[in-house]
């Protein structure tokens, strides 16, 4: 079986700099993870790591949507503490430059 999930990201600056190190996440193997998911509670299953995204574009904090005031400063600090580098070192492919 395949899971097939969307993520947004605001089409702006800051989003545009979240974009690249979230790629960065994805390549390095930090995006997912199999464990039970906290959505159906089913076991074994690709689920989100400990990096949050955005799945709708409404909705607010409780939908897993935007408006999120705190987004960006949140998941930054979800990536640094991962280990991420900061977008400033990275090319639009996620790759260290």
């Amino acid at each position: 079986a395949s899971k097939h999930v969307t993520a947004y990201i605001p089409n702006n600056t800051d989003g545009h700099e979240l974009l690249k190190r979230l790629k960065y996440a994805f390549l390095s193997g930090l995006t997912f993870t199999v464990g039970t998911s906290i959505t159906t509670g089913a076991k074994n299953q690709c689920t989100w790591a400990s990096i949050h995204h955005k799945t709708s574009c409404t909705g607010g904090v409780q939908a897993h949507g935007f408006p999120d005031p705190d987004y960006f400063k949140n998941c930054n600090a979800e990536l640094d503490g991962l280990g991420v580098p900061p977008s400033h070192s990275l090319g639009e492919n996620g790759k260290e430059v």
